[in-house]
């Protein structure tokens, strides 16, 4: 690929990124219309649109070797091996759950099919699949450079979820952290999408089931199952994803 055509990608690919959250100011247009009847509806597009922004931009400056976005964002991977690897996190987590925490009270199976299933399958497809997969396997940026960039982007999304400044600051720390660990998963499994996306629903679902905090500043309880989960999926992708020569 030539170099004028990697430096388009890497420009395009943070542009998009920087573009797809300013897609939320559709909100309010989106808001008069039949979607504000269907609870996260809005929300479901606008998450689209950056999708779809994100990977027009890809196709565009990425040509053939673009294609298929689901071999390139790595959703074409095999799945067996990371759900089994989705199994020895967090049945342990969620079984520890269960003696230390309380059932969350607002539990509701709609709820979480968006907040715990959807959305963190729509984000890490993005900002790791797509924006991590492009940035290194086209643009031929190393991983610092192509997971920071999305990751930094991806917590700075997130400062809706704080209201003090401190709260603000962490959330945004803590959830850039995990874009670093969710694009290292994919990298480390050899582009492969499954790990990120089964790591990222798993601490959702754990979180949206029990009553463990409000947002990604948690208690100690939180944390400790979070750190739990976090160690054990780091470990075990040294066990089961060797590092590549």
């Amino acid at each position: 690929m030539a170099h004028t055509q990697r430096i388009l990608i890497s420009v395009g690919v943070i542009a998009a990124l920087i573009g797809a959250d300013q897609i939320d100011v559709l909100r309010p247009a989106l808001a008069k219309t039949p979607l504000a009847a269907i609870p996260y509806g809005v929300t479901t597009v606008v998450n689209a649109a950056g999708l779809a922004l994100l990977a027009g931009v890809i196709l565009l400056f990425g040509g053939r070797e673009a294609r298929p976005l689901a071999r390139l964002s790595g959703l074409a991977a095999p799945i067996s091996r990371p759900l089994l690897f989705a199994a020895a996190i967090f049945i342990p987590a969620f079984l520890v759950a269960l003696l230390i925490a309380r059932p969350a009270a607002d539990f509701s199976p709609y709820d979480q099919t968006f907040l715990s299933l959807i959305f963190p399958m729509m984000e890490e497809i993005g900002f790791r699949g797509l924006a991590v997969g492009a940035l290194m396997r086209l643009a031929g940026l190393p991983f610092a450079v192509a997971a920071l960039a999305p990751a930094a982007v991806f917590g700075l999304a997130h400062m809706g979820q704080g209201e003090s400044p401190e709260e603000i600051a962490g959330v945004v720390a803590i959830t850039g952290l995990g874009g670093v660990l969710f694009g290292w998963l994919f990298v480390r499994w050899g582009f492969n999408l499954w790990p990120a996306i089964v790591v990222h629903v798993g601490l959702n679902a754990l979180f949206g089931a029990f009553d463990l905090g409000d947002n990604a500043v948690l208690g100690w309880t939180g944390n400790a199952l979070r750190l739990g989960a976090v160690a054990a999926a780091i470990g075990l992708t040294l066990l089961m994803a060797p590092k590549r020569e």
